[in-house]
């Protein structure tokens, strides 16, 4: 790897830039600390020696959604963006997981902090059969069933309770079991489970085809974080921050083909492959920033406003890894309304997304981008 370049920055020294296109590096910080903080999210971050700071825009190449600042005279290691494929230490590319990990579960945090109304949901499941009645009545009656599965996993003791809930399991029809094509390739069939926000599985999932939608429950509702395409990894993982709305479950959208391994396996194919070591990082930073235009949204006053952004974050997602100028999305206006997570009827949302430029809304209330450069030219500054 090339060497790093050193950079010293004085007390007060503005870093990075809020709004600002990111540069094609990012920092390691060496000696001293800096804080970060923005203009939609009342609060601030500082970072100490040994953290980056910079990567997740300069990856993604968007601007900067934070402003940084040096609190005290400051030394960085600048690494160029290039050079992510020339890595071959582990423990950097460990840390720059653990790291994106991080940041991702924070504005996760500070979305669900937003949209749930009642606080006591972030930290605490609601009653089993609720979750379970909610997930069948939407329509994922195999995540409904692997909840209760799981509640009796953790809770064999209640013997009441779990007769009820077994009774309740009776009424479920499940998924056929996934495949295994080969090594850790399976094919997951539409409507299957992979794992449910009661019990996690420790291992990481990559979509090699289809899509995996992230779901769940709060203030007696389910809540669509996202559905993601192909080439994205999703992982079930316990988080590190104590939010029970980050725990999630995954449901196969259609039929899909996943590979399934651990942490370590995917750290050692990220040593091993270049190619896709610049991918993940790329993909994991750009989860972060759709979630950080989710919260932007959240802000907004109009309703049109906050679906113009929400539409935005999703189009980040979609377009990452394919350049596509018309898409319909596998949204449903429902999943909007859960994705805002309000009382807002969802006739009112179709009228505004139908007022929205480059988008429409079929017979079949699929959300159709007509153009995607013009809808994200048009609606950029929406996003500051």
């Amino acid at each position: 790897m090339e060497k790093y370049r050193l950079v010293k920055y004085k007390k007060g020294d503005i870093i990075l830039k809020n709004t600002k296109i990111a540069k094609d590096c990012f920092y390691i910080i060496l000696k001293g600390s800096v804080v970060s903080y923005n203009n939609f999210y009342d609060n601030s971050y500082t970072y100490k020696m040994g953290n980056i700071i910079g990567l997740i825009a300069s990856i993604t190449k968007e601007p900067y959604y934070s402003t940084v600042e040096a609190t005290e005279d400051t030394e960085l290691f600048e690494i160029k963006i290039e050079n992510i494929n020339r890595i071959n230490n582990k423990h950097l590319i460990n840390k720059i997981l653990n790291y994106l990990s991080f940041v991702f579960e924070i504005w996760l945090s500070k979305y669900y902090s937003l949209i749930v109304k009642n606080k006591v949901d972030l930290y605490n499941k609601e009653e089993i059969l609720t979750m379970a009645s909610i997930y069948k009545n939407n329509g994922f009656t195999d995540a409904s069933y692997k909840l209760c599965s799981s509640y009796i996993n953790l809770l064999s003791n209640n013997t009441n309770d779990i007769n009820n809930v077994k009774e309740f399991m009776k009424t479920l029809i499940t998924s056929k079991d996934p495949e295994n094509i080969g090594g850790n390739s399976y094919k997951m069939y539409k409507g299957y489970c992979i794992y449910n926000e009661l019990e996690t599985t420790n291992h990481v999932y990559y979509i090699r085809s289809g899509r995996i939608g992230i779901y769940n429950i709060a203030d007696s509702n389910y809540i669509t974080r996202m559905i993601y395409p192909e080439q994205f990894i999703i992982d079930d993982y316990s988080p590190m921050l104590e939010y029970k709305t980050l725990f999630t479950t995954a449901v196969v959208l259609e039929d899909s083909i996943i590979d399934i391994m651990t942490k370590e396996e995917l750290i050692k194919m990220l040593h091993d492959n270049a190619e896709l070591r610049f991918q993940i990082i790329k993909m994991i930073s750009m989860k972060v920033i759709s979630t950080i235009l989710k919260i932007k949204s959240m802000k907004k006053i109009e309703l049109k406003d906050r679906l113009i952004v929400l539409i935005y974050s999703i189009l980040k997602i979609e377009t990452l890894f394919y350049e596509k100028t018309y898409i319909k999305l596998y949204y449903k206006i429902e999943d909007i309304k859960n994705m805002m997570h309000d009382s807002t009827d969802t006739n009112e949302i179709t009228n505004s997304l139908k007022n929205i430029d480059y988008l429409e809304i079929d017979d079949s209330n699929n959300i159709i981008i007509e153009d995607i450069d013009k809808y994200f030219k048009e609606y950029e500054s929406y996003t500051n």
